[in-house]
């Protein structure tokens, strides 16, 4: 009789339990499922969906990529193999960037400041960061030929010695062959090249081309130890300090101070691009250099002058290659034109920062016949 009741009671659950199920809306019981209470209480207590394992290498390169953007210019937002600056809350500029940057500032006439903290900038309060400048050579970069991957401070000597996919000319380029490719190709093109063979009337042209390039070279040099034979010469260690003018938009000039030199009186003024307006606004920057007489004289004066880099190992001049120009001053004609520094925009934005500008000017004046 118990047995009986039990089951009973048993097939009324079911029954009632199923009856309301299907009394439930069919729009939100659609994936009902029974399901144990203890397992439900465990699937609770799991973490959220776990991210895939990252492997070693991903790491990495993960790192190199928040170093890179760590030590990156704050400016041209680059690594640079360059000296790196940084102002005085620690921001770094490589050198490239800092000096175009005090340059521009020295053409519009305004105070430097940091890019990122508006903090003022000079040569004086910026320092090298030597541990940023070896972190960075540790770090890996590719090679432009091969795409491999190599050490900053190993890649300029692989791509320049090491690397079979550099970029390289023929070794008879001096006889007019004009190939140029890979230097794994070098080879092959060496069995096949043509100009070792000619004849020297097939070359003659292509060498007469060549010593006209070491003519010139050696006539500047033997025109220097000439000029230093003679009696009259003057050297003068010389300093280009900047000044603006009064017009309404002021413009950025250099004059050295009065120096005597063979028993004249003599300035020194440069310019920036010839004064063009706005030169802060052009990516190509150069200076020109006039030499001025301020003696009074009766008589001409026949004088050649050169430029050179100051003795005392100024960076700013470090590039200045001697041209030497030729003038004849007079009562009438005291000026000569301005004369472009054969420099390069680079070259010129290091002048520019710094606070003077020192130079050697090397003047002869010429036996009259």
């Amino acid at each position: 009789m118990t047995d009986i009741t039990a089951a009973a009671i048993s097939n009324d659950l079911q029954t009632n339990s199923s009856s309301d199920l299907a009394n439930l809306p069919s729009d939100t019981n659609e994936t009902i499922e029974t399901t144990n209470p203890i397992s439900d209480s465990i699937v609770s207590d799991e973490p959220p969906t776990k991210k895939c394992k990252i492997t070693s290498n991903d790491k990495l390169r993960l790192l190199e990529d928040r170093i890179t953007s760590i030590l990156s210019c704050c400016i041209c937002l680059d690594l640079s193999t360059l000296p790196i600056f940084q102002c005085v809350n620690g921001h770094l500029m490589c050198a490239s960037c800092f000096n175009h940057l005090l340059a521009d500032c020295k053409l519009k006439d305004e105070q430097t400041t940091c890019p990122n903290c508006r903090c003022e900038i000079s040569k004086s309060n910026c320092t090298r960061n030597l541990a940023v400048e070896k972190t960075i050579s540790e770090l890996p970069i590719q090679c432009d030929f091969c795409l491999q991957i190599f050490l900053r401070s190993e890649i300029k000597n692989h791509q320049s010695q090491i690397c079979l996919d550099r970029p390289t000319f023929c070794d008879y380029s001096l006889l007019g062959c004009n190939w140029n490719g890979a230097f794994h190709s070098l080879s092959s093109h060496l069995t096949v090249c043509e100009y070792p063979n000619k004849t020297g009337l097939e070359l003659i042209d292509t060498i007469q081309a060549q010593k006209c390039l070491y003519d010139d070279e050696k006539k500047c040099l033997e025109t220097v130890v000439d000029l230093l034979s003679l009696n009259q010469i003057g050297v003068s260690d010389l300093v280009l300090k900047p000044f603006r003018t009064d017009d309404f938009v002021a413009k950025l000039y250099f004059e050295t101070s009065r120096f005597t030199a063979l028993q004249y009186q003599w300035q020194v003024r440069a310019r920036i691009n010839d004064n063009v307006p706005h030169p802060h606004t052009t990516i190509t920057r150069s200076l020109s250099y006039q030499l001025v007489l301020k003696s009074k004289i009766n008589q001409t004066i026949d004088l050649k002058f050169f430029i050179l880099k100051g003795p005392h190992g100024d960076p700013s001049t470090s590039q200045i290659q001697p041209i030497i120009y030729h003038f004849e001053f007079n009562q009438n004609n005291t000026e000569t034109e301005y004369l472009k520094l054969p420099i390069s925009t680079q070259e010129c934005n290091r002048m520019l920062s710094s606070s003077s500008i020192s130079f050697r000017l090397l003047m002869v004046q010429l036996d009259k016949a």
